[in-house]
Parts: structure tokens; sequence; C-alpha cells
């Protein structure tokens, strides 16, 4: 199955060292950006991917481009900008233990300047899903237009609409902005999938079911609703129904990319036919295992490691006895 998205994908600068960045002096680099990690996750998980983004004419644009072929996903669609691609550095474990804080370089960046123009129909051709998140609306004001764009089309082709809200404060500051940029893709996703920390900053001083049910309001077309609630589990809602699954323990290293493998591999799971809640134990799965190590998408797992996590958390050393 063929599944699309649209979203900027830049460098990451990860510190070996935790602590203040004016302390650190060697850093690991790596690719990261949430769709571009997601459509990676469900590469590996057997889906046929195409990404919608653009990259600077520069080495870290053909890197990106690089990492995207050997992970198969499609960069057929990519844009070259005369434009740098956008950096980011990580800033871990201060001054919050087991928190990390990004530090963004990506003003006038090469997807910054994404407009509708540059999505050409023909990607979402034969395609089932699309997906995106409130990161990329918020980035200017050409690809809040451009994400529109995608949604009309995916219309057009009847193509199912994925939205996870992601929303980054430093793009979007108050609840009331937020609102503004991401009501229209809200309303439109079938499956809709927020997180416990987006609701709170949405809905302030409301318990969650309260929260939940203000989103449901503005969600006049999903099928499906998602609550990741990161070391509490996971929740969805499906008409009446809902369902919580809690998540498996594991030392958090780097809980960036996290979310984006629960939502690969949730999407995965429900267009494979996965019950609601086996969806969500294997993305709940994910989303420990990517934990756990540095990096958003180098530990995103392939069903195999799925299956070995879930059973190790069931039986222990014992089902690693060959």
């Amino acid at each position: 199955m063929n599944v699309v998205s649209l979203g900027e994908i830049l460098i990451q600068l990860n510190p070996i060292n935790k602590g203040p960045l004016r302390h650190v002096n060697l850093f690991e680099r790596h690719i990261a950006g949430s769709e571009g990690t997601v459509m990676i996750g469900m590469s590996r998980l057997g889906f046929s991917t195409e990404f919608l983004t653009a990259v600077g004419d520069d080495e870290f644009g053909k890197c990106i481009i690089a990492t995207l072929n050997s992970e198969k996903v499609g960069t057929n669609f990519v844009r070259i900008k005369p434009y740098p691609t956008g950096v980011y550095f990580l800033q871990r474990g201060y001054p919050i233990p087991e928190k990390t804080d990004v530090l963004y370089y990506r003003k006038g960046s090469a997807f910054s300047v994404f407009s509708p123009e540059d999505i050409d129909p023909e990607c979402f051709k034969d395609a089932v899903l699309f997906h995106t998140s409130g990161i990329t609306p918020a980035l200017s004001d050409s690809c809040r237009l451009a994400t529109l764009r995608a949604f009309e089309l995916a219309k057009e082709y009847g193509i199912k609409i994925s939205f996870d809200t992601n929303i980054r404060r430093k793009l979007l500051p108050t609840a009331e902005t937020a609102m503004k940029i991401l009501d229209d893709f809200i309303r439109d996703a079938q499956i809709l999938i927020t997180g416990q920390g987006d609701l709170e900053f949405l809905f302030p001083e409301q318990k969650l079911e309260a929260q939940i049910g203000r989103l449901m309001d503005l969600a006049s077309n999903a099928e499906l609703i998602v609550v990741k609630m990161g070391k509490e589990g996971s929740m969805a809602y499906k008409g009446k129904d809902k369902i919580y699954v809690p998540a498996y323990k594991v030392e958090t290293v780097d809980e960036l990319g996290a979310g984006d493998a629960f939502d690969a591999t949730f999407l995965s799971s429900i267009l494979l036919g996965k019950s609601l809640e086996e969806s969500l134990v294997y993305a709940n799965a994910a989303g420990a295992i990517v934990a756990s190590s540095i990096g958003d998408f180098e530990a995103s797992p392939s069903w195999k490691d799925l299956e070995l996590f879930i059973s190790f958390q069931k039986e222990g050393e014992r089902r690693l006895i060959r």
C-alpha cells in the first residue's frame, strides 16, 4: 500500500554528552523531522512511501535525500531550493533531567518557502493514506497553504487523511494561535492523533475526558481519535468505544522520535486491519523502543523487532533462549 506525507526534514546535531550546550564540544549528526520519521517507520514496516518536502542545494540536503533513499522512502517529489537545509541542535538532560530541549535554526530554510505549487498531484495517485502534523502548517504561510492544498488533493483522490496535532510552542506560542492555524486540519482528518501535552495546552485547566470531548466537537470528520500519553500509555476513541493500553516501562535515553514511531506503527497496524487494541499495543512498543535509543528514526522497528520486544516484555529472558 502507498502512503504519502508532507513536512520538513532537517539535520539534527545531537550532543554526545548531557548538559548545557555551552560546554558541549562533540555532536552526532542525525536526520530528523516528524513526518519524515513517520515515513521511514512505515517503510520499515513494509509500506511504499512518498515524501513531499524541500531541501537546500547543499551537502546537508544531499545527505537527507541519500538517507531517505537508503530507507526506501520515495524522493521523486522532493524539491531542491536555493536556500539552506534546516538545522537544529538538541540540549539533553538540562535544565530538566530526562528532558530534551530543541534549538532550531530553520528560519529561511528551503522548506519554509514550500508552497502549493511545489505539490505534484501525481504524488497522490494510488495512495491509501496522507499524513502530516501541526508542525508543517505552522512553519510559514506558504507551508500552511501547501498543507491545505495537500488536504484538498487527498480528498479529491479519496485518500484517508491522518493528522497529528504535534504542537511546537516555539511555532505556536498560544492556544489561540494554535487553534487558528490547526482548526481546518483537525476538522478534516479521519484519523486524528494528539498528545496529552497538546490537549493540556489547547484546553487548560480541564480534565482529560473534558479535553477529549472538546476535541471531538472540533474533529467532525474523525473516525478515530488517538491520544498519546507517554509513560502512561495511549488511548483511542472510535465512536462510543474507548480503548486504553498501558505503556511499556523502559529507560528513556532520548524521547524525541518516540511519538513519530508510535504514529508510524499505529497507522501501519490500522491499515493492515489489526484491531484497535492490537494497534495501540504495537504503537506503544515502537515508542518505547525508540525512546530507549538516541536518534529519531535509527531505532524504528520492523514487525520482527516489535514481536520480539512485546514477547520479551511478557516472558523476560526466557524468550531469548534459543
